[in-house]
């Protein structure tokens, strides 16, 4: 689904997404209270949440997402301890590539506009919801609207801790993003960027 098109109201609401939703939460909840040394159990565990995972990739608890299917990860790869993959969409991360401690991937996202973002729960009172203020009439139940885009990063790259990954956004191979970076737009291959919003500073050789 193109990010642009919006879908009213929570994810949770539709009862597939929803079954999804708590098959994570569930898989998720198991996952972070194992043992550090149940490494059987958390391969297990792993192998029912996520789309897939290449050979020799460790992921460390405790590890959060929304629905774990959409989730790829390449081999060899490195994902560390309070990472969050709000995966209404596609993630696919590529062979030896690492992230840091606390790094978010978030595929959901919102409008920025308000009169976009919180809508009537029922459809037909969209064309009378304002009053002549520009106010919202209180006399009306409201949700609010979600996007999606699909998060692509490649291989070999070292995401630093806290960055956060915006929906839509594809990382090329061997990029550094620096920690704490707001990544909001592509980064080409063979780059490092940092900031907020990341932007690229050098070439990664």
């Amino acid at each position: 689904m193109d990010k642009h098109n919006l879908i009213r109201g929570p994810l949770t609401q539709d009862i597939v997404e929803a079954k999804k939703f708590n098959r994570a939460y569930e898989l998720t909840y198991e996952l972070n209270n194992l043992k550090p040394t149940d490494n059987e159990n958390k391969n297990r565990i792993l192998k029912e949440l996520l789309g897939s995972f290449g050979e020799n990739t460790e992921i460390l608890t405790p590890f959060n997402c929304n629905i774990g299917s959409n989730i790829h990860v390449g081999k060899g790869s490195f994902i560390n301890i309070n990472c969050v993959f709000l995966d209404t969409d596609t993630v696919s991360i590529g062979d030896y590539t690492l992230l840091g401690p606390g790094v978010n991937v978030l595929c959901a996202d919102h409008p920025t506009s308000t009169y976009e973002r919180i809508k009537p729960v029922d459809p037909k009172y969209d064309d009378e919801c304002i009053d002549s203020d520009g106010n919202f009439k209180e006399n009306i139940e409201y949700t609010f609207t979600n996007m999606h885009a699909p998060i692509t990063i490649g291989d070999r790259c070292w995401i630093g801790a806290n960055a956060i990954i915006c929906s839509g956004v594809t990382i090329g191979d061997n990029v550094v993003i620096g920690a704490e970076s707001v990544v909001t737009r592509d980064i080409p291959s063979n780059t490092v960027a940092v900031g907020s919003p990341a932007r690229v500073i050098k070439e990664n050789k």
